[in-house]
C-alpha cells in the first residue's frame, strides 16, 4: 500500500542486480499526506467489498496483492532471508540453594540448549 502511494513516498533503492544493497526508503514526513490516505483508500475499497459481498471484485483484490512474481519471489525475498537475524532467544536463570543455605543464581546460553538444560534443571518441575 505505501509502494503504491508513490515513489516520492516510499521507494526500494538498489543499484546491484542482485539487489546486495537494497534498502526501503519511506520520506516521514509524508506519512500523514501521502501514506493515511493511501491505506485509508485500501481499507474503504476493502471493507465496500466485502459489505457488498463483491467476491468478483474482492478476489481479484486478493490476488493481485498476493501475486508474486520473480522480482519479488526470487530477487527480494532472497535479499530478506540473506539479512535476517536469528530469533532472539530469552532464556530464564534458576535460582538455587547452594551450601550454606545461600541462594545462588544459575544463568544459562541464550540458545535452544541452554533454554532446555533452564527447563530440566528446575527442581520443582
Amino acid at each position: 500500500t505505501f509502494l503504491s502511494a508513490g515513489p516520492d513516498f516510499a521507494s526500494l533503492d538498489y543499484t546491484n542486480p542482485d539487489l546486495s544493497d537494497l534498502s526501503i526508503k519511506l520520506d516521514r514526513s509524508k506519512i500523514l499526506s501521502h501514506g493515511r490516505p493511501s491505506v485509508e483508500a485500501f481499507l474503504q475499497k476493502l471493507h465496500v467489498y466485502k459489505a457488498t459481498a463483491d467476491v468478483e471484485a474482492g478476489r481479484a483484490l486478493y490476488e493481485e496483492l498476493t501475486h508474486v512474481d520473480e522480482f519479488w519471489g526470487k530477487k527480494v525475498r532472497a535479499e530478506v532471508l540473506r539479512r535476517a537475524t536469528p530469533r532472539k532467544v530469552f532464556v530464564q536463570a534458576n535460582t538455587v540453594l547452594a551450601e550454606g543455605a545461600k541462594v545462588a543464581l544459575r544463568e544459562y546460553d541464550a540458545s535452544a540448549e541452554g533454554m532446555i538444560r533452564s527447563y530440566a534443571e528446575r527442581e520443582y518441575i
